[in-house]
């Protein structure tokens, strides 16, 4: 187990539930961080909020970064554009990149660490985004972890380095997920829908398809599913 602690970027998805019990694995305390950046639902805060808790992380932090969807330009901030349906295509920026957020969220989490004094920052960037996010890359994420050594006070003035881990940067989604199984994910309890509907995933954009072939290729029900349908025939 590394020494001290760490800060994961939790947004609720698959990716970063995974990184947080990664992190839960390898760090004494864990802190979490989830940002509110103005997108189209609130869904994912909530799934994001329920994973902190049954962690048992020691913070869960909620940012307002809501001037994003003043930024606009992503179909996940702005309300006249469409969320794409069907898979990812196999190369180019989606319209639900929404532009420069995963930086702007690594220096807000640089500006965290450095009051708690925290030196270790996890994020669930993986290879499956790679082809369509431009800042999930391994290289985006050197180039974070330089940026936040060069800008912070922890490395000079206290002499310390901080690290970004990229625990699934190497992985495709399916893997991602046989490794939180073997890490104990509650992934009935993750969110990766753009378009709600009713509460319920639309099992149309491009991550609703993307999880249930995930699902399908691990050999499993997505638990998500199987306990949404549980509640409901509790309802009935």
């Amino acid at each position: 187990m590394e020494n001290g602690r760490c800060i994961v970027l939790l947004s609720g998805g698959i990716d970063s539930a995974t990184a947080l019990w990664w992190a839960k694995g390898k760090f004494e305390e864990v802190y979490a961080l989830t940002f509110l950046y103005g997108q189209r639902h609130s869904v994912e805060l909530e799934y994001a909020k329920k994973l902190a808790e049954m962690a048992g992380v020691r913070e869960h932090i909620l940012v307002d970064l809501t001037f994003l969807k003043r930024v606009g330009g992503s179909a996940l901030t702005d309300e006249k554009m469409e969320v794409p349906e069907g898979p990812y295509p196999p190369e180019g920026t989606i319209s639900t990149y929404v532009p420069l957020r995963n930086s702007v969220f690594g220096v807000v989490a640089g500006a965290y660490m450095e009051v708690y004094g925290i030196t270790d920052l996890v994020i669930g960037v993986h290879a499956s985004d790679v082809p369509n996010y431009p800042d999930t890359r391994p290289e985006w994420a050197s180039a974070l972890e330089a940026l936040l050594n060069a800008g912070s006070s922890l490395a000079f003035d206290r002499k310390l380095r901080i690290r970004v881990h990229t625990p699934l940067v190497g992985l495709k989604k399916p893997d991602i997920i046989r490794l939180g199984l073997k890490l104990g994910v509650p992934y009935e309890w993750t969110w990766s829908c753009y378009s709600p509907v009713d509460g319920k995933p639309c099992g149309k954009c491009p991550t609703c398809v993307q999880r249930a072939e995930a699902f399908a290729e691990v050999g499993i029900p997505d638990p998500l599913l199987v306990r949404l349908e549980k509640e409901e025939k509790k309802e009935v």
